[in-house]
């Protein structure tokens, strides 16, 4: 019988930690904290059968996640760095001659693009 409440409890703190992972605004390293400690505290529970084992397992799964939503957001971070132009965050080159403008949201091809700004480059 404990056995089959384990699995229930496995269960819901996965649909749980999957429906945090899902709110827009957090960074990884707390997605990964998070669902860590709660994958961590059902591990422990089920290990140790005790509070201590649930304690180290918080801690431990808590410690693990956050690493590796750490290493996601680095790695996120270093290619939108990769990716950006080089005149956008470097002063050795001169940006070239242009301004931002707002471009309004409308229909293209059968698809809704919305609104954005984009660089409009100005002849010399």
């Amino acid at each position: 019988m404990k056995k089959i409440y384990a699995f229930i409890l496995v269960i819901a703190f996965g649909f749980m930690g999957f429906s945090c992972a899902s709110i827009e605004g957090m960074s990884d390293t707390t997605k990964g904290a998070a669902i860590g400690a709660g994958l961590g505290a059902i591990a422990g529970q089920l290990i140790g059968g005790n509070t201590a084992g649930t304690l180290i397992g918080v801690a431990g799964g808590a410690l693990a996640g956050g690493l590796v939503g750490h290493e996601m957001d680095y790695q996120k971070e270093k290619t939108a760095k990769q990716q950006r132009p080089a005149y956008a965050g470097t002063d050795t080159q001169q940006a070239p001659p242009g301004q931002w403008v707002e471009v309004p949201g409308q229909w293209i091809g059968g698809k809704w693009v919305p609104a954005h700004k984009a660089w409009v480059p100005v002849n010399p």
